[in-house]
């Protein structure tokens, strides 16, 4: 439900627009025939799996501010629809185009309703969980929306959970409409939008020709697929382009492999591969440290290579919205953990490093609906890649050291279960621990800092107890603390371990909770919903985990007394 405000009104837009244009040339594909759901399904995986996605997934379409291949088109608009890149077991080009050709495309259950309360709404059974363009279209979605517009337009903070899924349901059903019709590609492919004629072109436009006979040519078994493509293809590269849009041409090939590579999912797997590795001492003795050392160059290549690429693409920081500054700060938490175990050379701390760095990469492949992973243009107070390059960078990669942090200090938590001598153990990783937290507190601090000069350019003032400033703040001071404690004396080696992980919970607020949860203040442009539940649930688990270690070690002292 990310921009859901912008979305609503680009396809509000998009319906006035749609029945101008239609009314011209009454739809990529007019043939319409009734089918059952299962038919209409099976119709739609036969057609796509004729569809050729080379070299068509090449072409260069306009969206969200930016030029981009249908490649990366198809698959957030398949996203959108369905929560998933491949539910239908066809590559995301294929079942968009599939959907522009298929006769049945409107009786295909595709559209994922998220909200069982919302289905029933609509007059479906709760376990509905997919649905047709003909069911969202026969249902009560219109009325439902309608006064949820000018509600929207007065205030969009005051809508409610349901209310967003509401309209994000909504959104879906004219998007749904509108690459069936053939709309929504032939309006991105035409680049007299960019000039601001608003399609007035469209209809006697080169590209709309050569995109018609391609669309007609799929829908033919005697046709060259491929040769139609690189038409259209040729004349798309023909049409008039503003100068700050023709970057992007160059990085297509690079946009492409970088949607089918997949870096960070690959990543993601040998980093939890090399941690289970690294604690297994058989492993260890039998191939050598320095050996499984090397291993790790493989995913911190990997890792490496798709923050490159985002960087290539957008041409800023990887840290524009929460997926870049998840996949940025586990690399700070690999970066951080090899350095601890080049100095101390404890396996098991990089083990369990590894196993969380792949761990938030894998989340963030999962979770894509909640964490978007698009590249498109970043709003314009963000616009300046020294202060992007500098305070967003410094700040999360601090949350990075902080993570390694909580990490040593839940294995403390859970170790007081197993073992009942931990004394020495306590000691040596509470000063691993407390490492962190020092690079963490600096780093943090030194971000904090940057982001007011950068507040005073921007905003004229550089200070103002905006929410995420306030608990930036909350979290250094929370970890602050921890260190004055130790210094103090008031913590002992295990508390300062447990006290870790509390003290993150003020991280998970200042990264995840000002954005997703409060969404007030100045830094709206990195404001989002979605994963509540889960890091309810995180919470709650750790708390448990806390109390019960607590209860455990101070159990075991009054034993030993």
């Amino acid at each position: 439900m990310k921009n859901l405000m912008k979305l609503t009104l680009v396809l509000a837009l998009e319906i006035f627009f749609t029945a101008a244009v239609y009314a011209q040339h009454e739809g990529m594909n007019p043939k319409v025939e009734s089918a059952t759901p299962e038919k209409a399904m099976m119709d739609l995986k036969i057609q796509g799996e004729q569809i050729q996605k080379d070299p068509i997934r090449s072409l260069m379409v306009h969206q969200n501010g930016r030029l981009k291949p249908f490649d990366t088109f198809a698959q957030e608009s398949i996203l959108f629809l369905n929560g998933s890149y491949k539910r239908t077991g066809l590559h995301p080009v294929q079942t968009y185009l599939a959907l522009m050709t298929s006769s049945t495309a409107p009786y295909v259950e595709l559209v994922e309703v998220r909200d069982p309360e919302l289905r029933v709404q609509m007059g479906f059974m709760k376990s509905k969980r997919f649905m047709s363009l003909a069911d969202l279209e026969s249902s009560n979605i219109s009325s439902l929306t309608e006064p949820l517009f000018k509600k929207q337009e007065e205030n969009s903070k005051s809508l409610t959970s349901a209310e967003k899924t509401v309209l994000e349901t909504f959104n879906q059903a004219m998007l749904l409409q509108a690459v069936i019709r053939g709309d929504h590609l032939a309006r991105a492919a035409d680049f007299s939008f960019l000039k601001g004629t608003h399609g007035e072109e469209m209809a006697a436009s080169e590209v709309q020709a050569a995109l018609r006979e391609y669309i007609q040519c799929l829908m033919s078994s005697e046709c060259s697929q491929g040769i139609k493509a690189e038409a259209l293809l040729a004349v798309s590269g023909k049409q008039e382009t503003p100068d700050m849009f023709k970057h992007y041409f160059e990085k297509t090939k690079a946009e492409i492999f970088y949607n089918d590579f997949r870096p960070f999912f690959w990543a993601s797997l040998f980093y939890i591969l090399l941690g289970v590795l690294f604690s297994l001492s058989f492993i260890r003795n039998k191939i050598g440290t320095k050996w499984l050392s090397l291993l790790l160059v493989l995913p911190l290549s990997l890792h490496i290579l798709g923050l490159g690429l985002r960087v290539y693409i957008t041409q800023f920081a990887p840290v524009t919205n929460m997926y870049g500054t998840m996949i940025w700060v586990s690399l700070g938490v690999t970066v951080f953990s090899t350095l601890l175990f080049i100095l101390y050379k404890n396996a098991y701390v990089l083990c369990a490093a590894l196993i969380c760095s792949g761990l938030i990469l894998m989340l963030t492949e999962q979770i894509p609906m909640i964490l978007s992973p698009d590249l498109d243009p970043i709003v314009a107070v963000l616009r300046s890649n020294f202060w992007l390059s500098t305070h967003v960078t410094t700040i999360t990669i601090s949350y990075a050291a902080f993570t390694v942090a909580a990490v040593l200090g839940n294995i403390a938590l859970f170790r007081v279960w197993i073992h009942k001598e931990n004394d020495a153990f306590f000691k040596e990783y509470s000063h691993y621990a407390y490492r962190m937290i020092q690079l963490g507190c600096f780093l943090l601090t030194v971000g904090i800092i940057l982001g007011g000069v950068w507040a005073d350019y921007s905003w004229g003032r550089f200070w103002g107890w905006d929410p995420k400033e306030t608990w930036a703040l909350i979290a250094d001071v929370g970890f602050l603390a921890i260190l004055h404690a130790r210094i103090a004396g008031w913590l002992k080696p295990f508390t300062l371990l447990a006290f870790s992980p509390v003290a993150y919970l003020l991280v998970i607020m200042a990264w995840y909770g000002v954005n997703f949860i409060l969404a007030a203040g100045l830094h709206s442009y990195g404001f989002s919903s979605g994963g509540a539940l889960v890091v309810a649930i995180y919470v709650v688990v750790q708390a448990v985990v806390l109390a019960l270690g607590f209860w455990r070690y101070f159990s075991l002292k009054k034993v030993a007394a």
